[in-house]
């Protein structure tokens, strides 16, 4: 009886520890990051929304501090030491976010963007989905004398000196694209403790791809390590550093891995990337149920067809003049026969948000293998406003369902007339004046506010096809009308407007438009 009430007191503490378990919002609950890694206790989750947050973050023991994904969510150094730092702690998880900017120059420690010095034998830390840029150094490991540590799914690129740097304990450096380091992708500066290289790609990096201390095994496997500025692999510290053969070495390969942007830090492979399929068969299946890829992000391959566009140049810069884009773009058909399809392109604009359809084929029929067209030309005026675009093709069914999209960047450097209103007035997006071609819009469509999500100011965009009353207006979950951002008889054409939500409260909302006979609502999030 004794053991029974025993048993049964140990489960109630246990349960009851693992209930008191908490996720502490940043900014909703505690202002920073910080501050609400300081209330949490072991065990607690810290969630950060998205921002910019421009602290130097200390984390704690056994707190899990996760972000709202890499492209949302960013910690900001401000070029002062580390950007965060785990010190003398040995269990917890690091998620989402973009780290960035810690002191530039100096010695290390004080320079890495995510600094783990447990200074134990004990313990299990992971960073992953992190994108570790404009640092002095990457991510580095010190002093971890026999816990583990995994490091996953991460770009490391744009960082002064290396990417990754390991110090003593068990380290898995698995499926991360260490790219573009000013020195080395991997640099094992001390000796030591124990390594497994699975699934990543080191290219570009400014020395090597991979350099380890004499002294450590390091077992490298699966991997593409390709055009690092003096070699692949080289291992040191005793003497001049000599190239070596990785072990075991089994399905390492050196070739482009066919990013899709990588002078935008876009790091995703193009479909016909040599990294597909390509990762040690015995790790997890991508999440399409295919084998691993290789490198932070894997190639969707449960789709029905592929678009894609190659431009010919990179990076592409319009000067302000104007000028042509020559690229080339191909669908590829996985149905295993032939089918029908649209194929739309769009571009987002400076100032102005999405814009298209500049290009529409409806009903294509798609040969059992693939369709395209090489040496496109899309001419880019004078007038159309400077900075940063992207171009993007579309293969679906216009305009409600995307089976895929291809996308490139460029960059226009200023402009000789007018402004994005001139340009509104033209014949269509990227006509030159005297263009007679008409470039209305087909049919009516409520496009996807961006961003999304969204804190204050968002950018909603509509077509319309003819000269139509024009309503545009925001619900709350309950259905109470809460804003009416567009109420006027409006002309055929795209429109654009942004909504301010600075008097109502985080959370989720509806959108409306009503354009003669259409009605077409979309959902949005705030996250103040």
């Amino acid at each position: 009886m004794k053991k029974c009430l025993l048993f049964v007191a140990l489960l109630w503490v246990a349960t009851s520890s693992l209930s008191l378990a908490t996720i502490i919002h940043v900014p909703g609950d505690y202002p920073t990051i910080q501050e609400g890694i300081n209330a949490a206790n072991p065990g607690d989750t810290v969630l950060v929304a998205p921002g910019i947050y421009y602290e130097n973050v200390l984390m704690a023991e056994g707190v899990n501090l996760i972000g709202s994904g890499m492209e949302n969510t960013i910690i900001d150094g401000g070029g002062l030491s580390d950007v965060v730092s785990c010190l003398t702690i040995n269990n917890y998880l690091i998620e989402g976010f973009t780290v960035q900017n810690s002191q530039q120059g100096g010695s290390t420690p004080g320079n890495v963007g995510v600094f783990l010095n447990p200074r134990s034998s004990v313990g299990t830390k992971t960073v992953r989905y992190c994108h570790v840029r404009h640092n002095g150094h990457g991510v580095q490991v010190w002093n971890d004398f026999g816990g583990v540590t995994y490091v996953e799914h991460n770009i490391i690129c744009g960082n002064i000196y290396d990417g990754f740097d390991p110090y003593l304990g068990t380290t898995h450096l698995t499926n991360n694209s260490i790219v573009d380091n000013g020195r080395d992708g991997y640099h094992d500066w001390a000796g030591g403790g124990v390594v497994y290289i699975k699934n990543n790609i080191f290219a570009q990096n400014g020395r090597y791809g991979i350099f380890k201390h004499r002294d450590t095994p390091v077992y490298i496997s699966y991997n593409d390590v390709w055009n690092n500025a003096q070699g692949a692999y080289y291992e040191g510290y005793s003497g001049e550093p000599t190239p070596f053969d990785p072990y075991p070495g089994t399905g390492e390969i050196a070739a482009d891995p066919i990013f899709v942007g990588p002078e935008r830090e876009d790091y995703h492979l193009r479909w016909h990337t040599p990294c597909l399929d390509a990762g040690d068969p015995n790790l997890p299946l991508d999440p399409d149920g295919t084998r691993a890829d290789l490198g932070a992000f894997y190639f969707d391959q449960d789709v029905d067809g592929i678009v894609e566009v190659y431009p010919h140049d990179s990076p592409i810069v319009i000067p302000p003049e104007g000028g042509d884009i020559t690229y080339d773009g191909w669908v590829f058909n996985f149905f295993g026969h032939a089918g029908r399809a649209d194929i739309w392109t769009y571009a987002f604009v400076p100032e102005m948000g999405q814009y298209g359809p500049i290009d529409l084929y409806e009903n294509v029929r798609i040969p059992a293998d693939s369709l395209g067209m090489n040496e496109i030309t899309q001419h880019v005026p004078g007038v159309a406003p400077q900075g940063d675009y992207v171009f993007v093709a579309y293969v679906g069914d216009y305009p409600s369902t995307i089976i895929d999209s291809s996308y490139f960047y460029f960059t226009k450097t200023g402009l000789i007339a007018g402004g994005i209103a001139d340009w509104f007035d033209g014949e269509g997006w990227f006509k030159e004046a005297g263009d007679q071609v008409s470039d209305l819009p087909i049919k009516y469509s409520l496009l996807q506010n961006h961003p999304n999500p969204f804190n204050a100011t968002t950018t909603i965009n509509y077509q319309l096809p003819v000269d139509c009353r024009v309503k545009l207006e925001v619900y709350n979950t309950l259905g109470q009308k809460v804003a009416t951002v567009v109420d006027e008889r409006q002309q055929s054409g795209y429109r654009s407007v942004n909504w301010e939500a600075s008097e109502v409260s985080s959370g989720l909302y509806f959108y409306k438009l009503t354009a003669g006979d259409f009605t077409e609502t979309r959902r949005m999030m705030l996250v103040k």
